[in-house]
């Protein structure tokens, strides 16, 4: 059997290396083309790279060279204005963060997570990213 070409691009910025691990895992999975950055340097890397690529960018909300979605998020969203946008992270986000989801209809993923939840909003954040035929069966309210 082949496996059909990726439909989407998805930047993913997280410094915990298991974790970006298993975010690329899950959504190449879903047929995903996935680009993998540890720090910000890297993500701006990658996305001028690839800019008119990526459709997709999964943040974390805190970095250890000190950027992270607060920086990013406006920074990529400004140049790319159709990227669908997931911010990730175990605290409550900044309010410049929670405001700039607002704003452009991205979505906030509270760590850890279950696979099934980052695929969900993932779909959420954009309905094409991910082909319907592998949605996961939704499970009470989000």
């Amino acid at each position: 059997m082949t496996t059909a070409p990726p439909e989407r691009t998805a930047l993913i910025v997280d410094d915990e290396d298991t974790l970006l691990r298993l975010m690329t895992r899950v959504l190449e999975k879903e047929n995903v083309r996935v680009l993998a950055a540890q720090d910000a340097a890297s993500a701006r890397a990658l996305f001028d790279a690839h800019e008119g690529e990526i459709d997709l960018l999964v943040l974390d909300v805190m970095l250890p060279d000190g950027d992270g979605a607060e920086t990013l998020l406006p920074e990529f969203v400004a140049r790319r204005p159709t990227v669908r946008v997931v911010v990730a992270s175990g605290d409550e986000p900044p309010e410049a963060v929670t405001a700039e989801l607002t704003r452009i209809g991205g979505h906030f993923l509270r760590k850890p997570f279950a696979p099934k939840d980052l695929i969900r909003l993932v779909r959420e954040a954009s309905p094409s990213a991910l082909p319907r035929s592998s949605a996961p069966a939704a499970t009470g309210p989000s």
